[in-house]
């Protein structure tokens, strides 16, 4: 017999061209980024992906819940109180980084959160 201990979800995001982002000296106290393109980008200001994962331990409690049906909401809900670092949050790590910007990770988890 095989048990499922946890259920992981990844997506990718794209990362700010080297050439293509402000310059790190000159804005050093903003802490977030966004790419003005280069031809390294094609313009784009982007250059290259990075992963942003999250993964549901699927312990006890959370079995349980999902086993009489709780909403999704609820089961969610106490994954994240239980230490669950959503796709948002992982993004979110990305732009305090300076490798991604606010509007890629709006893009790409819009829904996550809501």
């Amino acid at each position: 017999m095989v048990a499922l201990d946890g259920f992981g979800r990844q997506l990718f995001i794209n990362v700010l061209a080297e050439e293509s982002g402000l310059d790190f000296e000159e804005y050093k106290d903003v802490p977030f980024y966004e790419g003005k393109g280069c031809q390294e980008c094609h313009g784009t200001g982007y250059r290259g992906r990075k992963c942003i994962t999250e993964f549901l331990d699927l312990n006890d409690e959370i079995k349980e819940m999902i086993l009489v049906e709780r909403p999704l909401s609820e089961i969610r809900y106490r994954a994240v109180t239980g230490g669950m670092i959503t796709l948002r949050q992982s993004a979110l790590r990305k732009v305090l980084e300076g490798s991604t910007t606010l509007r890629e990770i709006n893009r790409v988890t819009f829904s996550e959160e809501g």
